[in-house]
């Protein structure tokens, strides 16, 4: 039967950064990288558009959701410049953009799988794809692994960095979590994140493929819970865009019902200063239908929804809008409603929200509370983040610490 120091399941982004880390550390023939599809980094290869938003220059809690008391000392000592330290090592170059999100300056994800992958097989990592792992069982000494055609495999130690269920097309989509359960870890509730929002308003029908600017606010039971600014893109029964999936990663601190999508359409003016606007429209364009009520301001079939909305005909003169007609328009563009049911299915997700309690592990080194020598890593664990570099910065940083301390316990296995 084969042997190995470590053992790394999952050639995703914590997988691939775990075990480059322990074989830099323990060097070759040390660390066995296992991956259920064909190839690696299939899902990296898909992040940011394919330009790969590998992590963000403000790193901080409270971007992430979940287990995040637990998670902020490893935050802390994984700011964003150790991980661009660390791919500045492998040769790849970065770059931030105004926002301080960090991309590779070539702005393609695929030189990020490949400076790693370049940077693994320097290090003198063996690999195995096609082989999804099946099941881990505790041994004297370490962990039997089992292959999808009866193939056993005995680690020392073991890394599971499976990745989570979201974005399915691009992953073995939630095999981890069964790992971990099989081995007696617990598994918070798992739901998709970074996700559009359900919502069955009419409108949206009529809207499916529009886009505008819009402050997005979250509410439940009538409680702001959380609102950012963004383009918001308009679908059949959804609601998308960077500042509605930032809202999704929200649904965990409310309840489940009673949820709305605020949009505030004219983020830049009061709503004394919309009302002023129309009623001067109103004034200079009396002839003009109220289907365009808001054609100099907003998306041309937004405003025209936004309008038929409020029960007014879009070929009503404005002449015959009052003023009462006018002040409901413009508290409609300041705060629309838009019921929600919940996130979108995985297939739309880009994170898994929930997991393995961080409780479970060394908040240092990742290492399993229950089985030493069992580390878990990445989207595994019960920490998501916002969009913008967040989640993937958790997948390297999880990687180095877990890899780091699996290659140290080797060596202090190797003296002993």
């Amino acid at each position: 039967m084969e042997q190995w120091n470590i053992a790394v399941i999952g050639a995703g982004a914590s997988g691939l950064m775990a075990a480059y880390q322990a074989a830099k550390a323990l060097g070759p023939g040390s660390v066995l990288l296992l991956e259920g599809n064909p190839k690696p980094g299939k899902k990296l290869l898909a992040t940011g558009n394919g330009r790969c938003n590998l992590t963000n220059l403000h790193i901080a809690p409270q971007h992430y959701h979940g287990d995040v008391e637990a998670a902020a000392p490893l935050l802390a000592r994984y700011p964003a410049q150790r991980v661009m330290d660390a791919f500045g090592g492998m040769g790849l170059l970065c770059r931030a953009d105004g926002e301080g999100r960090v991309y590779p300056n070539n702005l393609q994800a695929a030189a990020v799988l490949q400076a790693l992958w370049d940077a693994c097989r320097e290090a003198g990592v063996t690999e195995r794809w096609a082989f999804p792992c099946r099941e881990i069982r505790p041994e004297k000494g370490g962990f039997l692994l089992h292959g999808p055609e009866g193939q056993r495999l005995f680690a020392r130690q073991c890394i599971l960095a499976c990745g989570g269920k979201a974005s399915p097309k691009h992953s073995c989509p939630g095999g981890g979590y069964a790992l971990a359960e099989a081995l007696g870890l617990p598994v918070t509730g798992l739901r998709p994140s970074l996700a559009p929002l359900k919502s069955p308003a009419k409108a949206l029908r009529s809207l499916k493929g529009m886009r505008c600017k819009a402050r997005a606010a979250l509410y439940c039971q009538g409680e702001a819970v959380y609102a950012e600014s963004g383009e918001v893109l308009f679908g059949d029964g959804a609601l998308s865009g960077i500042c509605i999936f930032n809202l999704s990663a929200r649904l965990g601190e409310t309840g489940p019902a009673g949820l709305e999508v605020s949009l505030d359409l004219l983020e830049a003016m009061e709503e004394a200063q919309v009302l002023a606007y129309l009623q001067g429209l109103r004034a200079a364009h009396p002839q003009r239908p109220a289907g365009e009520l808001f054609a100099g301001a907003l998306n041309l079939r937004v405003g025209w929804e936004l309008v038929k909305s409020l029960n007014i005909p879009g070929d009503k003169p404005l002449l015959r809008l009052g003023d009462r007609d006018l002040a409901r328009a413009a508290g409609l563009a300041k705060d629309w409603r838009f019921p929600v049911t919940g996130p979108g299915p995985w297939e739309s997700a880009q994170v898994t929200a929930g997991g393995v309690p961080l409780g479970e592990v060394d908040p240092e080194t990742l290492e399993s509370k229950k089985h030493p020598g069992l580390y878990v890593t990445g989207e595994l664990l019960n920490i998501d983040g916002d969009c913008g570099g967040y989640n993937l910065h958790w997948a390297w940083a999880t990687g180095l610490a877990a890899g780091a301390a699996a290659a140290q316990h080797g060596k202090e296995g190797e003296r002993c």
